[in-house]
């Protein structure tokens, strides 16, 4: 009688391998999610054995698993219609790999894997990789992702906010001022000062960070207001099969510490973690300290084969001080930030319908020296789901529903009074793959807002694989942005009149691989932004209007070398040109990364070279642009044992990115990490 056992026996003896009855004992499980750990059935796993030829691809079943033949230094591919596919080396048979997909975007129209020699789970700025760089937050590894990303910064430690805050994350010269047209999205939520808009960096520390990526251009469709620029994921690290625990501590120049502890294990249908950070700095001038303490738990239980439930909450108070800038320094300026979420989300996975149901909720408390205080909050819910009509086709679909705003006064006893918007949308995306070499992405959303009206944005993507080697994607997307509660009621010149920002945005990549050891791909791009709110006239004579207008274009290029088996490296440019270009933008970035395996070491390099940056919107003066270079060295001591030491420029340049405010000199930190 012919079995499917016999049958996929004479395909792997085709292949070269043993039969699966001889591999009963060094087969490597692996294990497909989605990004809220949900199972994804019916993914596609294929294996490049390290002698070639061909393996039979695997189908992923219910819980998300399926099985291939143990072969160290084999590649493992991992695609499932409907979100971005993965890489991963494998490296030993014993143990799994894991692979978390994230939904496909038409913005990120090729997905490049960044290689992670020492993890077997591929994610664009995995927890690995950064642990190996001198990144200090979640921003600083986020600047390493792509050259077309450029962050803000005033000192060793400590972003802040208000008139003098950075932390500003800029995407193909799209943030604004404060950053509120890049969302950040932080584990699944996304999360924004509720009047003012903009995202509060300071709480991205790295003490929960399973990995980072970026959606570069709008990505409104998935996200609606604030992504009109691009979005930064920060997702939580998930627990692997055996208990884990993790401590790092640092010390070093002007007192800078940082201490993170993570934890996280199994235990029948249960996965539990806690996290934790300490940072903390006297800062490289008088008046600059700064101290941030925050608290992380996840928790979720499989109740069954189809549903899981899982809750994710976190709270952090930071307090920032402002030296101010050179000219005018300032004695006792400090803004005192407390911040907390949850999000409660049932993920469910069948044959047909694999997705989740999502509740969050977020609040926080501000106060400056100055006299200003608010108090906001955002909670919504959110609803989405892939439906598989076909292995070559599926349709993403869901709907979002949030309220955000709160109050916001002075210590003198003014009060501009409370104000909240709501926001409710759906939208829909669908993925067909008609043939093996061309992939076709279309969405829309359609959103109705309590302040604005209705709206609706759409995206059209394209990908042709010519070759296994050869790539060619193009895309068209439309992003908004509504304005905050601050622009419409507060100051320095509330307009409730105020429409959203609106961008459209075209763009083209080609990517070669012409080698298994080295990709290179491009990126060409064109953005059309209108109705930008901008600031006119001169206090106490201001206005704010939909009147700002600009045309984005530029190139982005970047390659990923294998030089050696213990040698990698990675470099980028991108360069950008616009009529109307905003403060603070480098037109040219240059990003260049090497690792080296020492065999008893690790050492990682890293160099940014930033063009001229404009100072004011007129382009009257401009700041010089400058070189940073950065080391790392990590030496593992025993197997939980490592001892690292880090410095950032070594060459001792001296810049500044915000007018007035110098950056350190060469300055170094020392410390150690366990895990078990």
């Amino acid at each position: 009688m012919v079995t499917p056992r016999f049958i996929c026996n004479c395909l792997f003896a085709l292949a070269g391998f043993p039969p699966l009855s001889c591999l009963a004992s060094s087969n490597v499980v692996v294990q497909v999610v989605d990004g809220s750990g949900a199972p994804i059935r019916g993914a596609t796993v294929q294996v490049r054995p390290v002698q070639g030829g061909f393996v039979p691809s695997m189908i992923t079943d219910n819980t998300g698993q399926g099985n291939i033949p143990c072969d160290p230094g084999a590649v493992v591919r991992v695609q499932a219609v409907g979100f971005e596919p993965e890489e991963a080396t494998l490296k030993e048979c014993g143990q799994g790999l894991q692979f978390s997909l994230r939904p496909a975007t038409v913005q990120t129209t090729i997905n490049v894997i960044v290689t992670d020699e020492g993890s077997p789970t591929i994610a664009a700025g995995s927890a690995a990789q950064i642990d190996r760089t001198s990144a200090r937050t979640v921003l600083d590894a986020v600047e390493d992702l792509s050259p077309s990303v450029y962050v803000t910064r005033r000192g060793v430690m400590g972003y802040g906010i208000a008139e003098n805050g950075t932390g500003a994350v800029n995407i193909r010269g799209v943030g604004g001022s404060p950053n509120t047209d890049v969302l950040i999205v932080l584990a699944g939520r996304p999360d924004f000062q509720g009047q003012m808009g903009h995202p509060l960096p300071d709480f991205y520390d790295l003490s929960d960070v399973g990995s980072i990526s970026v959606i570069e251009g709008p990505a409104s469709v998935l996200y609606g207001t604030n992504a009109m620029g691009g979005v930064v994921e920060i997702n939580p690290l998930q627990p692997g099969a055996k208990p884990e625990f993790r401590v790092t501590s640092s010390l070093g120049s002007y007192m800078t510490g940082q201490n993170r502890l993570w934890t996280g294990f199994r235990k029948g249908r249960g996965v539990y973690s806690f996290a934790a950070g300490l940072n903390y700095t006297n800062g490289d001038r008088p008046n600059s300290a700064f101290h941030s303490q925050d608290g992380s738990v996840g928790i979720s239980y499989t109740l069954s084969e189809t549903w899981k439930v899982s809750l994710d909450g976190d709270y952090g108070h930071f307090l920032v001080h402002d030296p101010g800038p050179v000219e005018a320094p300032l004695a006792d300026s400090a803004a005192s930030v407390g911040r907390g979420g949850f999000s409660l989300d049932l993920a469910n996975s069948t044959s047909l319908l694999n997705g989740y149901t999502r509740f969050y909720s977020t609040w926080g408390h501000n106060s400056i020296t100055d006299g200003f205080g608010s108090v906001d909050r955002i909670t919504g819910g959110r609803v989405f789901e892939t439906l598989t009509l076909h292995h070559s086709a599926a349709i993403d679909f869901g709907t979002d529903i949030v309220n955000y705003g709160g109050t916001a006064g002075t210590a003198s006893g003014f009060s501009w009074g409370q104000h909240e918007i709501t926001d409710a949308a759906g939208f829909v995306r669908g993925h067909w793959n008609p043939t093996a070499p061309l992939v076709l992405n279309a969405g829309v959303r359609y959103q109705t807002n309590s302040q604005f009206g209705n709206l609706a944005v759409p995206e059209f993507g394209a990908v042709w694989n010519f070759t296994e080697r050869v790539s060619v994607s193009g895309s068209i997307s439309e992003g908004f942005r509504n304005p905050t509660i601050r622009e419409l009621y507060l100051f320095p010149a509330p307009n409730p009149t105020l429409q959203p920002e609106n961008l459209w945005n075209y763009q083209g990549t080609l990517q070669f691989r012409p080698a298994r050891n080295l990709t290179a791909w491009a990126t060409l791009y064109y953005a059309n932004l209108t109705n930008q709110i901008v600031t006119l006239g001169n206090y106490p004579n201001l206005e704010l209007l939909n009147s700002g207008r600009a045309i984005n274009k530029g190139i982005e290029m970047n390659l990923r070398w294998s030089v050696w088996r213990r040698v990698s490296t990675s470099a980028g440019y991108a360069f950008l040109t616009s009529t109307n270009l905003a403060p603070l933008v480098p037109q040219n970035k240059a990003t260049l990364a090497v690792d080296w395996d020492l065999k008893r070491a690790f050492l990682h390099l890293g160099v940014q070279a930033i063009g001229r940056r404009y100072t004011d919107p007129s382009h009257t003066s401009q700041l010089g642009g400058y070189t940073l270079a950065s080391a790392k060295l990590s030496v593992p001591i025993r197997r939980s044992l490592d001892l690292f030491a880090m410095v950032d420029n070594i060459l001792n340049h001296s810049y500044e990115v915000l007018p007035g405010y110098p950056m350190p000199g060469v300055n170094a930190a020392g410390g150690v990490s366990i895990h078990f």
